[in-house]
């Protein structure tokens, strides 16, 4: 075909062309670096890179959409099956009432390429962070959900939060190729990752708040409105009595149940009967009686022997607790002491985890603030023994790993 354009259109053509490749050139490598930056740099990154900027201005309301990706138990035998395919786990770790972890599950994990890609490249699997706190400590980067690739032997070799589907496929193939391509590499990616989360695990705990001044208790974060127990317990023994409580107010009217125990977690956000989920920023603006025309939250009723004995505690230590509500806290040590203990090892759960350190120590203190001695006495004696007091903080995370992923 003859070209009949003259020589200053051809180099005007030339030159859009070259302008244009230089366009898409720089945009390709400002993706790489983006990705190539989050596969070295385990942690909480900024809102730009993992959706953030949606969260700031929350729709009154949202569609729920199904997950693609088959999440499967996160267990020796998962990264036994990772070791035989020859790929890397990625690691779903969130709990139950994490709105940022539905989000990701209803976005992301609900994209067919992504679900695709995953399928064919990484093994996949979720955990309960309430339910197994040891791989919260492990694989954790601050922030709900953790996405974490795993190394079959257990070792963590990245973690962010919540990625959009933009953003995980090349980060999560970056990693997974680089170590394929040079197993060697995963020491250098396992290192970096151990030395970000020993960062988090030093920083303090971020109080909760802010207050639901409608029904009392502390949502866990500005933008994330479920209430948990762990955090209704801290505002029990804070010292703002009208704060306190309030929050005994609410813990007595959802969280508490019969026979003893305290549920988990609130949810921070509510499911209406035609499908469609109301957002927390929605919900918690109305008053009673509009809050129960839409429908009450979802109430996780699990309990956990740690968050209960805390909650115990700071109930018996409170100055604004009554007397049903320090009775209740008594019979919640008896319900965590016939069920969740075992001559003397406390159970995270009926047949859950067991001897995890902090709900050793919460049943204990909350034993010897009850006054039974005895009882801490047993829990104790399962503590202090020359094997546990040799353990630090960084030996003991490899204790766990060669736990979890011994066969």
């Amino acid at each position: 075909m003859t070209d009949n354009r003259t020589e200053e259109q051809k180099l005007k053509s030339k030159r859009t062309h070259a302008l244009v490749m230089m366009i898409l050139g720089a945009i390709m490598s400002l993706c790489a670096l983006a990705a190539g930056l989050i596969a070295i740099s385990p942690g909480v990154f900024p809102s730009w890179m993992t959706g953030g900027w949606g969260r700031r201005a929350q729709a009154q309301y949202r569609t729920s959409a199904k997950s693609l990706v088959e999440f499967g138990e996160f267990s020796p035998a998962t990264l036994a099956r990772a070791k035989g395919q020859g790929r890397l786990v990625l690691l779903h770790l969130a709990p139950s009432w994490s709105r940022e972890a539905r989000l990701m599950e209803e976005t992301t994990y609900a994209d067919k390429r992504t679900a695709e890609w995953l399928a064919a490249n990484l093994v996949t699997a979720r955990a309960d962070a309430d339910e197994r706190p040891d791989l919260a400590y492990m694989y954790g980067v601050g922030a709900w959900p953790t996405t974490a690739l795993v190394h079959p032997d257990g070792r963590a070799l990245a973690g962010a939060a919540r990625l959009t589907p933009k953003l995980l496929l090349p980060w999560a193939g970056l990693i997974a190729s680089t170590v394929k391509a040079d197993p060697g590499k995963a020491d250098g990616f396992a290192a970096d990752a151990r030395r970000r989360h020993e960062a988090v695990r030093r920083r303090p705990e971020p109080a909760p708040g802010p207050d639901d001044a409608v029904w009392g208790g502390a949502h866990h974060a500005p933008g994330e409105y479920a209430k948990t127990l762990s955090d209704q317990a801290l505002i029990v023994l804070s010292t703002d009595a009208a704060r306190a409580k309030a929050a005994l107010a609410f813990v007595s009217a959802f969280m508490t149940m019969p026979g003893g125990g305290y549920a988990s977690s609130v949810s921070g956000e509510v499911v209406l009967p035609d499908g469609r989920i109301e957002e927390g920023a929605s919900y918690f603006a109305k008053d009673d009686a509009g809050r129960r025309a839409a429908g009450l939250p979802a109430v996780d009723r699990r309990i956990f022997s740690g968050p209960n004995a805390d909650m115990a505690r700071a109930v018996l230590l409170s100055r604004q607790a009554t007397p049903p509500q320090k009775f209740h806290a008594r019979r919640t040590l008896d319900f965590v002491w016939t069920r969740l203990v075992r001559d003397g090892r406390v159970l995270r759960s009926p047949g859950g985890l067991a001897d995890w350190p902090p709900d050793q120590w919460a049943v204990i203190e909350a034993e010897l603030v009850a006054g039974r001695t005895e009882r801490a006495r047993k829990v104790f004696a399962r503590q202090d023994t020359p094997a546990l007091r040799a353990l630090g903080p960084n030996a003991y995370v490899d204790a766990l790993r060669k736990r979890l992923t011994r066969k």
